[in-house]
């Protein structure tokens, strides 16, 4: 053995022995928390990356698991288990439980400076392990250690949004050095704090607020709604008092009143407010010469008066002064140039009426004040400079307009005002549609979420967050809340403060009673979460340090949901589906289904023929995925017979194998039936679609589109004999809103590709078989018009006679004593439950029953079909017979009219005239031949 492998061996027993004597001290002395020195942590570090350097760590952990095992309070053993494991793999950390033990170890302790050392180790390996960055940042707290707390704030303040202490640690930290950074970080907390209710927190972080931020109109709006939801009115105002000695400091008296009336309307009562209010109306108007008289007339000193009342008396009427502006609707706007010495009369100067006199009392009742600032006030002094700004900035205008009219204005009324001043009613249309490209590039104005058709006017600017969670927060209908809620995956940058708003609220859904609320909520965030993550993995390629721009917060767990889903039926999670419109959330339950469910694939293929068919295609390649290929056939095979009942999913499924037939080589189909299928689908199409043509466009753009016969087309004319051809030319000649032009061109091409057919003299016409009852939809059935009316006639006998006279039969019941001996108040109840179950029933069936004249409107009578009468006569015997076959509530065997569901009807199903029938009479069967076939009539029974 050489001298270098002998040394290398002792080396290693002596790192060996080391591990084994550290255990063994350990055991010993019995040191704990409260006695390790920190020196012993650089021991074990020096140990581990001994047995790393060797690659032996899996050796070691061995052993230090078995003393662990033995010694489950071991210190040692615990740090170096988790330390291997971070070498091991950082992100599974988390989930080794002597982690969060041993820092709370040691936290219990007061080992700050052991805290600090671990912490240092574990973000060495896993920067963002909140856990480990919140014990460092109390630990360097602890230890004063400022200068380094402050990077673990702030790293921890990105990670740990949810956390408002977190958050209010490090906007203090940073206050000094980077005042508008620190209030963002002050005003997450803040609202975090509101959420919770933790209005002691918020109390200590509001002076700060008010004073470096008392100017940020949305931050207070959205406090102010979190506050009303939690019915803290009283409390929101008190908080307001601040802002206003704030506006009062700068003497900006519009802001001051603005605050003391918002105080006023969630506190009415508030006296303080009240006074602080007619103080600021006196500073604002103390040039007004009627101020005093303003006042009085209000009553705004009364505390018995409604304070808003007051309030609107005292606005509507102080604007009457020198230099102010009105408005008379038959007048137009006029400036008042005097007030009457003894104050009862003002002296306005209108167009066409100067220095017109009016009383007081009337220029009340008849005169609109206007703003020095109003649109219509600079119109009136400058006409040519707004109807320049009108033709050259369009959102400058519109800005004007909803500035003059208290920042909201209707487009009605934004019509009524331009029109015959700034353009005609013709010009409108086509002025509001530059309007609305203008306006998207402003970040002031926007769409009033509560009225689609209002314009608003934000003093600040709108934030993309802002503006989706004010159009969330405005509706009440969930689906369109999750329309809104799903607008964050297009710009999730720009939407994170809307996407954590969200978290919150889908969280919420995710703890509902309601199963499909909760189920909502799950998926909903299971599109955040990935949508975040994509951004950060996108970002992390450019940036290795990148940090999560938003972590999702969870209360259901995988698990659980696949627990939830796997216990509701077929049927309900067919409909919640159906109830789904957002593509992305279908596409998520579909793939829960088919994770957690025992029947994915019934599921799946109910799901196949939902309409509006959007999830289809996703569904197709998940039991292709699956190999399900005899489902997929069985769906083809289904949709062809059903193609009339299921239109759109027929059409989308032509479409898919259509224009690309190799791709489902898989499949058993034969292209040129498939293209005659499509054919079939057209005109019927002009009964199942009579309004608008999405549907007749689609299908016909399968074979032809703007005219031009695609190859799929050219290739079955090719493929297919002259009969085809022929029958191809029938089906297409047959289709009412097909041009003559359009027609034309499929002959010339037929007769371009197969130049030596020969067309019949007879009328060309297309004999398809076809399953009628396969066309029933589901738990439907066809009764005839006159059954139909004897029905409803019954139902209606049940509720307003049967059902009276029981109920009198068990009030003259009641009237003959103890109802436990009355055998016939007994009687009477249970007639009434039956009576009760039947009327059910009834009502079920009529809302679930098909008018068959409806329904086989335009049979053909060229085989026996629902709605016929076959004239059958025996083969041996010469005995001739007929049967209608008609619907379930008009069979009459008395009468031989009997249903298309019974076995013999289905014996005559689709038989010809010469056809031969086998019906079966009990154990006997017999041979028929049809003789003649006719459309059934009332007068045939």
């Amino acid at each position: 053995m050489s001298d270098a492998t002998t040394m290398d061996t002792a080396n290693s027993t002596q790192k060996g022995d080391k591990l084994t004597s550290l255990f063994n001290e350990e055991i010993y002395i019995r040191m704990d928390a409260g006695s390790i020195p920190a020196s012993k942590f650089k021991i074990y570090d020096d140990i581990l990356e001994h047995y790393k350097s060797s690659n032996k760590l899996d050796e070691a952990k061995i052993v230090i698991e078995e003393h662990l095992a033995e010694h489950a309070e071991s210190i040692s053993a615990k740090y170096m288990i988790m330390m291997i494991a971070l070498m091991k793999d950082a992100d599974a950390v988390q989930e080794i439980p002597q982690m969060r033990t041993l820092l709370d170890l040691f936290r219990n302790h007061s080992k700050w400076t052991i805290l600090e050392y671990i912490t240092e180790n574990i973000t060495k390996f896993d920067p963002s392990n909140k856990v480990a960055l919140r014990f460092k940042a109390e630990a360097l707290e602890k230890l004063k250690k400022n200068k380094e707390l402050k990077p673990v704030l702030e790293k921890l303040a990105k990670l740990d949004r949810k956390n408002p202490e977190i958050q209010k640690k490090y906007g203090l930290s940073i206050l000094e050095e980077d005042e508008s950074e620190a209030i963002i970080y002050l005003k997450k907390a803040a609202e975090e704090f509101s959420k919770s209710k933790n209005y002691t927190s918020l109390d200590e972080i509001w002076p700060i607020l008010v004073q470096h931020n008392f100017d940020d109109t949305l931050f207070f709006e959205r406090l102010e709604r979190q506050f009303l939801a939690h019915r803290e009115k009283q409390r929101f105002a008190t908080m307001l008092y601040p802002i206003v000695e704030a506006y009062k400091s700068l003497e900006n008296w519009d802001k001051t009143i603005v605050f003391l009336k918002k105080i006023l309307d969630h506190e009415p009562i508030a006296q303080k407010a009240r006074t602080e209010l007619i103080r600021s109306y006196r500073k604002k108007y103390s040039d007004h010469s009627l101020l005093e008289h303003f006042l009085k007339i209000s009553d705004l000193g009364n505390n018995r008066k409604p304070v808003k009342v007051c309030i609107t008396n005292f606005e509507r009427n102080i604007v009457f002064d020198t230099g102010n502006y009105v408005m008379h609707r038959s007048w137009g706007v006029g400036k008042i140039v005097s007030i009457a010495e003894n104050g009862d009369s003002i002296f306005v100067d209108f167009k066409d009426k100067k220095n017109h006199k009016l009383s007081i009392q009337m220029a009340i009742t008849s005169l609109k004040p206007l703003r020095k600032d109003h649109i219509w006030v600079q119109y009136y002094e400058d006409q040519e400079l707004i109807e320049d700004l009108f033709k050259s900035d369009i959102a400058g205008f519109v800005t004007l307009l909803l500035r003059s009219h208290d920042n909201l204005l209707s487009t009605g009324d934004m019509k009524a005002e331009l029109i015959g001043k700034f353009m005609t009613a013709e010009e409108w249309s086509k002025w509001w549609q530059k309007v609305k490209t203008a306006l998207k590039q402003d970040p002031n104005i926007g769409i009033n979420p509560k009225k689609k058709d209002e314009l608003v006017y934000h003093e600040q600017e709108i934030s993309h967050s802002d503006e989706l969670i004010a159009k969330f927060e405005a509706l009440q209908d969930p689906s369109k809340r999750l329309d809104i809620a799903l607008q964050i995956t297009k710009a999730p940058v720009e939407a994170k403060e809307a996407a954590e708003h969200f978290n919150t609220k889908y969280n919420q859904d995710e703890e509902s009673r309601d199963t499909h609320r909760k189920i909502i909520g799950y998926l909903y965030l299971e599109e955040m979460q990935s949508c975040y993550n994509k951004e950060f993995h996108r970002e992390k390629q450019d940036n290795p340090d990148a940090i999560p721009l938003l972590e999702v917060s969870r209360i259901i767990k995988p698990d659980e949901m696949k627990e939830i889903i796997a216990s509701l039926s077929k049927d309900d999670l067919v409909q919640m589906s159906a109830s789904i419109s957002q593509l992305d959330i279908k596409k998520r339950l579909a793939d829960l289904i088919k994770q957690a469910h025992p029947q994915w694939v019934d599921i799946y293929m109910e799901l196949m023929f939902e309409v509006p068919a959007k999830v289809n295609r996703h569904i197709w390649n998940k039991l292709h995925d699956e190999d399900k290929i005899s489902e997929l056939n069985l769906f083809l095979e289904t949709v062809c017979k059903r193609s009339k009942e299921n239109p759109e999913v027929f059409i989308l499924t032509m479409k898919s194998i259509l224009s690309s037939p190799d791709s489902y080589s898989y499949l058993d189909f034969d292209t040129n039936d498939l293209v005659l299928r499509v054919l079939r689908i057209l005109k019927p199409l002009g009964k199942i679609e009579p309004k608008g043509n999405k549907l007749k466009n689609q299908a016909q753009g399968i074979l032809v589109d703007k005219a031009i016969p695609q190859d799929i087309l050219k290739e079955a004319i090719i493929k297919g004999d002259d009969e085809y051809a022929r029958k191809l030319y029938a089906l297409y000649k047959e289709v009412s809103y097909i041009t003559d032009a359009e027609k034309e061109k499929m002959y010339d091409l037929i007769q371009e590709l197969k130049p030596d057919i020969e067309w019949d003299d007879a009328v060309l016409t297309d004999e398809e078989e076809e399953d009628v009852v396969s066309r029933i939809p589901a738990n439907q059935f066809l009764v005839t018009r006159r059954s139909l009316n004897r029905k409803k006639a019954e139902l209606e006998h049940m509720i307003n006679v049967e059902m009276a006279e029981n109920s009198r039969d068990i009030g003259e019941a009641q009237e003959k004593g103890d109802l436990r001996e009355n055998a016939e108040y007994k009687a009477a109840m249970e007639k009434q439950v039956q009576i009760q179950a039947a009327i059910k029933k009834l009502d079920a069936d009529l809302k679930n029953a098909l008018i068959l004249e409806e329904f086989m409107e335009g049979m053909s009578t060229d085989k026996i079909n629902i709605g016929c009468t076959a004239k059958l006569q025996h083969k041996e015997t010469g005995d001739v017979l007929s049967y209608s076959i008609l619907g379930t509530w008009d069979a009459d065997t008395s009468k031989n009219i009997i249903s298309y569901q019974a076995p013999l009807a289905k014996s005559l199903l689709g038989k010809s005239v010469g056809d031969t029938a086998q019906l079966s009479y009990g154990e006997e069967e017999a041979s028929y031949e049809v003789l003649e076939i006719s459309r059934f009539t009332q007068n045939n029974d």
